[in-house]
């Protein structure tokens, strides 16, 4: 069951509106009495429904029930643009697999080259249902996309260590050990030559993912499952 995301309105009543609702009177037709699980914005809570239309569920709260994130971690997942469905692929299980941020970037080799505000409004609907589904306690930012020169002039004076995944790279994605980690996937033709040198002009280190080559989609999952344990 997910967790859906409710207006609290004090300690003992909350409500849910929207596709939510919708969602709640109609597929899984649950009803006045059923319990159910709610949260705020980083708050879960254990309630019970009192009142049931296709516009507004009331909830009683019960009591609080605490959420947890994946990893204690903190992930910034960096995604050249690739396909359109890939992307939302990427970006749904890597929320769901704990990362905090995900910033799409335009790399000199990605087939998409711009993003509608309809797609990105898609992309933060997405992230908003894999944390229902996740129960993850955070909230994921996801970003509209910026250059790769943009993206790695910024990344070189922010916090954290900066990684880009590199097959033929010498360290290995299993050996890091930094708390706050940054790292770049690159879009299905690789990086070009002047956008590696760029990267680590501005302190990218690479990391390789194991010995095959992988889609860029499968890199990001692989990258968050594997960082965010």
């Amino acid at each position: 069951m997910p967790r859906f995301f409710a207006e609290i309105i004090d300690s003992q009543h909350a409500i849910i509106a929207g596709r939510d609702a919708r969602h709640i009177s109609g597929p899984l037709r649950m009803k006045a009495g059923d319990e159910i699980l709610i949260r705020d914005t980083i708050q879960g809570y254990r309630a019970r429904i009192r009142s049931v239309s296709m516009h507004e569920i009331q909830v009683a709260v019960l009591e609080p029930d605490e959420l947890k994130n994946r990893t204690d971690r903190i992930v910034r997942l960096a995604l050249s643009l690739i396909d359109p469905k890939d992307m939302e692929t990427a970006i749904r299980l890597a929320a769901e697999l704990g990362v905090a941020e995900i910033q799409p970037v335009i790399a000199a080799r990605s087939n998409i080259r711009s993003v509608t505000q309809k797609r990105y409004a898609r992309w933060n609907d997405i992230i908003l249902e894999a944390v229902k589904q996740s129960q993850r306690r955070t909230v994921p930012a996801v970003y509209p996309p910026q250059s790769l020169e943009d993206f790695a002039l910024e990344s070189q004076v922010a916090p954290g260590w900066n990684l880009m995944a590199c097959q033929d790279a010498a360290c290995s994605l299993r050996d890091v050990l930094h708390h706050d980690v940054r790292i770049l996937i690159g879009p299905e033709g690789g990086f070009t030559e002047s956008e590696l040198s760029l990267l680590e002009q501005h302190t990218f280190k690479p990391v390789n993912l194991g010995g095959t080559t992988l889609r860029s989609v499968t890199a990001a999952i692989t990258v968050a499952a594997v960082l965010g344990l």
